[in-house]
């Protein structure tokens, strides 16, 4: 039996479809009990800037005590605090810290001093919590949380779901998708008959790519994702590095174009799979069938096929990279954080 999900967001920033009942678990009352939490947000990018469109509408829950960017914006917007220093962020005293920042040390280091000083974490960056494991368990012990929603599929709710099959008994026998939004528009323009360099520029001018797309396109950001994905599915802490890697590169001039005539189309496939009693990860360069299902994920799309032992498969397809769907998947994190400590 296959279930399917098209997952959708909203102008809004309005919670993302969800397979079954919320996944949060309810955290203990704060004891510091108040109206409105206070947040620190680190990057004001792409991601970011488009939560910080949005989280207006939660104003009543939720203020903005400072805004960390690489460049100082002073004078940007003289309702927020724009500071360059993390640790001058950190003395404003945030309840939440709201990050986006790319794959870098200053990251790591933000997310775990986070952690330690008990604040609830909103993040999108798979790469720094995929090698930190230990970040969930310190925020916890301190008083905190980690939610991380918008790091694996942007508009999709992949680990949600996970979470909720787990909820209701069953137990995740394999996983396989489309989890890399720029490497598929990319691979759809050459498809299409553009050159690799040229299809790479247009998903920078669309937004999906990010000024240095080699995660994308060398395949790390989906092996990331598929470690973030074990931790929800198997309890299961894999090495992103022993995950197998083919990159874009290794598809040569014409050959997606040929494929397209013999009725194929490349897709950068990421699969966790059991073989012999273990998990194994994977982050492909296939030519598939037009019937495959994953041929279905176009453009920015993601999809991702979860198949069970009970024989249930579940099938989600949405928005996978841009502002509006990774910035709607952290604002639901929000909402959720905030109707546990505050109340709706």
């Amino acid at each position: 039996m296959t279930y399917s999900l098209a997952a959708k967001t909203s102008a809004t920033g309005s919670p993302r479809t969800r397979f079954s009942t919320p996944s949060k678990p309810r955290l203990r009352p704060n004891p510091r009990y108040r109206q409105r939490l206070r947040a620190v947000v680190l990057g004001a990018g792409t991601v970011n800037g488009g939560v910080l469109d949005k989280i207006g509408v939660l104003s009543e829950r939720i203020e903005i005590a400072a805004i960390v960017t690489r460049k100082s914006r002073q004078g940007h917007d003289p309702r927020q605090a724009w500071l360059t220093d993390i640790n001058a962020a950190f003395d404003t005293g945030p309840d939440v810290v709201i990050e986006a920042l790319p794959d870098c040390a200053l990251a790591e280091r933000a997310l775990k001093l986070a952690a330690s000083r008990g604040c609830h974490i909103i993040s999108a960056n798979k790469a720094v919590l995929a090698r930190c494991p230990q970040l969930a368990g310190e925020a916890e012990r301190h008083g905190g949380s980690l939610r991380y929603s918008a790091a694996v599929a942007g508009g999709i709710p992949v680990l949600e779901t996970l979470t909720d099959l787990r909820k209701r008994g069953e137990v995740i026998a394999g996983i396989r998708g489309v989890l890399n939004g720029t490497s598929n528009y990319v691979l759809d323009q050459i498809e299409r008959g553009a050159e690799r360099e040229a299809a790479v520029k247009a998903a920078q001018r669309a937004g999906f790519a990010e000024a240095d797309p080699s995660a994308d396109i060398d395949g790390l950001d989906a092996a990331a994702k598929l470690v973030l994905i074990a931790r929800k599915a198997f309890d299961l802490e894999l090495d992103v590095d022993t995950i197998g890697r083919i990159p874009l590169s290794a598809l040569h001039p014409g050959q997606a174009k040929a494929a397209s005539g013999n009725r194929l189309r490349y897709r950068q496939c990421a699969e966790l799979s059991r073989r012999n009693g273990r998990i194994k990860g994977r982050v492909d360069l296939q030519a598939l069938a037009n019937t495959d299902e994953l041929t279905k994920a176009r453009n920015e799309e993601n999809i991702v096929v979860i198949t069970c032992e009970s024989g249930l498969r579940v099938q989600l397809h949405g928005k996978g990279a841009g502002r509006v769907p990774t910035a709607d998947a952290m604002l639901t994190d929000i909402r959720d954080l905030i109707a546990c400590e505050i109340g709706a």
